[in-house]
């Protein structure tokens, strides 16, 4: 087979197109697997450009870039907004850089891999200083302790050095801002508590902050000045802090604390004299402030209103309350809304970095991520209608305004949130007071904050040369380009910054696991001195030391390498997209020169290192795409050379191919990289992008037998994969696949919903005889204890929709009888039902049978379940429920019913209720109306038509204290007519069933007029018949369940 030969590029290798080719100097290896990342994160001897640099930065590729001292735009060509507020890189680095960049710095004796040697025991404060020197942001306890530390030794210069280099860190932590506040006017140093809110208050707007300012100005202002000039001062001040704090969900205290400074002003409320007339518009004025806030007090803040307006003057009072009350009302619930938005919130100003996906705090930092959102979504929603209010313009911006700020004290360094903001503010053309956009100072402090984020440095970048002024001389598009390149550089030297800390961790880890393994090494030979022990054990115990050493190193290796490949893919992508913000401004340019443009910065990039194939496959589209220059293959070839086993680049390299219609050289790369990768095990499965997309472009335009052969080399190399996925791979598009495609022939068959089947009829078969069917809410929601087949009903299956509630029944009230909803299986078809379930209780063949029968009072515990909306308890597994009752064994209620031996000696209801007890041996009494025509068997205890669920069971009786229960008597029965009425029979099935109660007389159809003792419709029993009953009750302690009812 032909080896791929560069030279198909006809001499575009001699064609330098403005880039340099300078032989040895960039160093030819792939870095892919764990084992060459590995390697490539220890080799001291990588220092070509197009790989690492060496280690002190420095490379030898041709050019006069310098990454120590980066040109800085000329002032006269600087953007206004730029030359404020941009990210420039010089030598002259502010103090608080400065503080930041020997925070980051490693620890002494760490960076060049030596092991310090053994000192003295070194003091809290020197520790202290350690982990703040080696991890600034992170080690927010160390700072805290540090601070602690120097004020329990009373050393005042000590501790005021480290709250400056604590706010350079976190400079609005507005807790520590009040402990520093505190210390000073301790001492009486009023300068320096000045000096403090100097810095502090327009950047950290804290309602506790800014209490304290109120209380200093309070402190060094007495009231009781004769010249006024004190509480001219302390009004000012309140009116300053309720402008820019006012609006805090907890700024309630300091509205009521002035509302009644300005109470206790002088005058008199309700007089006539001029001081009385303006301290009264002070309070109404400061009083219609407060209500229209959201503010905790809200509530008792309008009452205090409504008694001032109406103690002064009814009339008008009423008229101001009602052109507040709508604010007032929508403020009150305002607040309670935003109490529920931000319930679980935590308002913290000590700022704490987010925690890596999956490791500890992760979740709950995101909740409170999305807790923020909720609220700032909500503050745009407009709640308090203020987007339109002309009385105060410009007041919904300035509450999300305040909410972004809020938010970034607890979220400094989550980038997203400073990005959100910019936005915002871009998009509604927020500015300062002095005219600068606010937008942009979010991402200037964002970036302070974050100098390591790409997602800040990106949208810096895209604003300035959004913003930038666009002129098309030489002079412009080389300002512009400086201008568009500070967010870019800074971001690029912190992350360069990061991996040459992470070297230095890692040489100092090394060194510390060697130097523990010598002085392991030595001790093991002064006990085997000792002990003389033989030689045989003491190289074992050498060889279990140096293999655990081995393993040591070999994991620290490969965890620093897989850091560095993260940051290596991150600063690639951070210099494609600055070659592309280059060719947008200053095109194509050349290099060495003012106006470089893309390849400028390309041969910047390539000095400085760390790159991956993705920089180069990104330039050479942009010269081959664009400009159509030969050097797009230049480019590739030298990537191929330098990323030999880099799947991706090659199928980049392909696609140029085949778009330059060079099939033959596409085929030859193709047929090189595979048969490498293929050698190895290990790599064989990054040939399998390579074969799918080759494998797509033969399907489009090549042969069937090419394609054949490459299905079969494919199943050969990938046999996991399904035998049809690549004949699959030939016809499927990304947007439609025909062969996947199910086409629809029958709808009726097809097309069915799920979950639905046959519609269940309302008469549906049974467990078994004598169980009690559970509520109809209980059967539609729980799990379903008969078969749902369908009978052979004469009736119609319901709708759905019929089985939405439960039946309605009239209930009973005041105005009529109670009237039970009629039964649907009434007449001829509720007994041939019931002759199909005597039929299946026989054994009897069914066209109904099912599954077998679950036991009755399974039936009964399963009815009893609630809809599972409604259940918010512990909730168990299904699976394990469902695997309990199917084998917990439950014997028939007969069965069991014969095992418990005789009844017990008491019945479990009274006697002197006239009806004998659920497992009484004695009959019910029937109704007079089925007297001579009894049910036929077991449809009474039918689970259709459960035995007591139209019966009435009185309660037992409730005994008065101090009178002892009536004697009872277990099934106690009156003799036949003993209670019957005169002149009703006491014969047939109503009488002779000793009830305590009068039996009903047989309706007027069945012959003979009404017994006079009922009486007409609506009027009260006689006394004879029912009245007899309720004294006896009350005399023995009873109750009635019911009142009396007039029947």
């Amino acid at each position: 087979m032909a080896e791929y030969d560069p030279g198909h590029q006809s001499g575009a290798w001699d064609e330098s197109g403005g880039y340099e080719e300078t032989e040895g100097t960039e160093h030819i290896q792939q870095h892919s697997t764990d084992q060459d990342q590995a390697e490539y994160s220890v080799d001291q001897t990588q220092d070509a450009s197009g790989d690492s640099p060496s280690p002190d930065g420095a490379t030898d590729d041709a050019g006069d870039y310098d990454p120590a001292s980066p040109s800085v735009p000329s002032p006269q060509h600087q953007h206004p907004i730029v030359a404020k507020h941009s990210v420039v890189i010089s030598p002259e680095t502010p103090p608080a850089h400065q503080a930041n960049t020997a925070a980051a710095a490693p620890a002494d004796g760490l960076g060049n891999g030596n092991t310090a040697a053994p000192s003295a025991p070194v003091d809290r404060i020197s520790q202290l200083e350690d982990r703040i020197r080696n991890d600034p942001r992170g080690a927010l306890d160390a700072w805290l302790a540090l601070i602690a530390e120097h004020r329990s030794k009373n050393n005042v210069e000590g501790s005021r050095q480290a709250y400056d280099r604590f706010f350079a860190v976190f400079p609005q932590a507005a807790d520590v801002w009040v402990e520093y506040l505190a210390m000073e006017l301790d001492m009486n140093n009023f300068p320096e508590a000045e000096l403090i809110f100097n810095k502090s208050l327009m950047s950290t707007l804290n309602v506790n902050l800014w209490t304290k300012y109120l209380d200093y100005i309070r402190r060094r202002n007495d009231l009781n000045d004769n010249t006024g000039h004190a509480r001219q001062t302390v009004s000012r001040a309140y009116e300053f802090v309720i402008d820019n704090i006012g609006l805090d969900k907890d700024a309630g205290r300091i509205w009521a604390e002035y509302i009644q400074f300005i109470k206790f002003g002088p005058g008199t409320v309700g007089g006539s004299q001029w001081q009385d007339q303006q301290k009264m518009d002070q309070m109404r004025k400061a009083y219609q402030r407060a209500i229209c806030v959201p503010i905790t007090n809200v509530n008792t803040l309008w009452k205090e209103y409504d008694q001032f307006e109406m103690g002064l003057n009814k009339l008008t009072g009423r008229k101001y309350l009602a052109e507040k009350s709508s604010s007032y009302m929508s403020a009150k619930s305002a607040n309670t809304a935003l109490e529920n938005i931000i319930r679980g919130l935590q308002r913290t100003t000590l700022p704490r970095l987010p925690p890596a996906p999956g490791f500890d705090g992760d979740q709950e930092y995101m909740a409170q991520v999305e807790i923020w959102k909720r609220w700032i979504a909500w503050e745009k929603s407009d709640p308090l209608d203020l987007r339109d209010d002309k009385d105060q313009p410009g007041l919904y911006q300035k509450r999300i305004l305040y909410v972004y700020n809020q938010a970034l004290m607890a979220l400094r360094f989550w980038p997203e949130m400073w990005v959100d903001a910019a936005q915002w503010c871009f998009d509604n053309e927020i500015a300062t007071k002095d005219g600068s956009s606010t937008g942009l100072d979010f991402l200037t402090k964002g970036v302070e904050a974050n100098p390591e984020s790409v997602l800040l440095a990106l949208k810096h970048g895209d604003y300035i040369e959004s913003t930038y002024p666009v002129e098309e001389n030489d002079e412009a598009k080389i300002a512009r380009g400086k201008a568009v390149r500070a967010p870019y550089d800074k971001v690029l030297d912190t992350l360069y910054g990061i991996i040459k800390s992470l070297k230095d961790r890692e040489n100092a880890e090394m060194a510390r696991i060697e130097e523990a393994t010598r002085l392991a090494a030595e001790n093991a030979a002064d006990k085997s001195e000792d002990d003389d022990e033989d030689d045989e054990e003491e190289s074992f115990d050498k060889g279990a030391r140096d293999l655990r050493t081995n393993g040591q190193i070999r994991a620290i290796k490969q965890g620093y390498a897989a850091q560095t490949q993260l940051l290596s893919r991150t600063i690639s992508f951070v210099w494609i997209a600055f070659i592309r913000a280059m060719r947008r401004i200053q095109g194509k340019g050349k290099p060495n020169t003012e106006l470089g443009g893309m390849r400028q910065a390309f041969q910047d990039a390539r000095h400085r290192g760390r790159l991956t194939s993705d920089v180069y496959a990104a330039v050479a589209q942009l010269e081959w795409t664009i400009y159509k220059e030969p050097a797009g293959g230049k480019i590739f070839d030298r990537g191929a050379k330098l990323f030999p086993e880099d799947e991706n680049f090659t199928l980049e390299n392909i696609k140029y191919l085949h778009s330059r219609d060079d099939f033959t050289n596409a085929r030859v790369l193709f047929e090189t990289v595979v048969n490498r990768l293929t050698q190895k095990p290990e790599l064989a499965h990054k040939a399998k992008p390579l074969y799918a997309y080759f494998h797509k472009y033969e399907s489009q335009f090549g042969e069937l037998a090419q394609i054949a052969k490459l299905e079969t080399r494919m199943a050969e190399l990938f046999p996991e994969d399904p035998k049809l996925a690549h004949f699959n791979a030939r016809y499927s598009t990304d947007k439609f696949d025909p062969i996947a495609a199910r086409i629809v022939v029958s709808p009726a068959t097809q097309l069915r919903p799920k979950g639905l089947g046959l519609m269940p009829s309302i008469e549906q078969a049974t467990s078994i005889q004598d169980s009690p069917r559970p509520p109809p809410f209980a059967t539609r929601h729980s799990p379903a204890p008969q078969f749902l087949q369908a009978t052979n009903s004469p009736k119609r299956p319901l709708p759905a929709d019929d089985f939405d509630e439960p039946p309605r029944k009239i209930q009973r009230n005041d105005f009529g009888d109670f009237q039970r909803g009629a039964s649907p299986l009434k007449g001829a078809a509720g007994r041939r039902l019931d002759q199909q379930r005597r039929m299946q209780g026989q054994n009897t063949t069914s066209y109904t049978a099912g599954p077998a029968p679950i036991a009755r009072d399974i039936t009964f515990l399963l009815g009893q379940i609630p809809r599972a909306d409604l259940y918010d308890c512990h909730r168990f597994n299904p699976v394990n429920m469902t695997n309990l009752l199917r084998e917990t064994p439950v014997p028939e209620y007969a069965v069991w019913k014969g095992r418990q031996g005789p009844p017990p000696p008491q019945a479990d209801y009274p006697a002197q209720f006239g009806y004998p007890s659920r497992d009484s041996p004695a009959p019910r009494p029937l109704s007079p109306y089925t007297a001579g025509r009894g049910p036929p068997p077991g449809y009474r205890q039918s689970s259709i038509r459960p035995g007591s669920s139209g019966s009435y069971e009185p309660p037992p009786a409730v005994y008065a204290q101090g009178l002892p229960p009536p004697p009872q008597q277990h099934a106690q029965y009156a003799a036949p007519g003993q209670y019957d009425a005169p002149g009703v029979g006491g014969g047939g099935g109503g009488g002779g069933g000793g009830a305590a109660w009068l039996p009903y007389p047989p309706p007027p159809g069945y012959g003979g007029q009404p017994p006079p003792q009922l009486g007409a419709y609506g009027q009260p029993p006689p006394s004879g018949v029912a009245g007899q009953q309720q004294p006896q009750q009350q005399q023995q302690g009873g109750y009635a369940r019911y009142p009396g009812h007039p029947y």
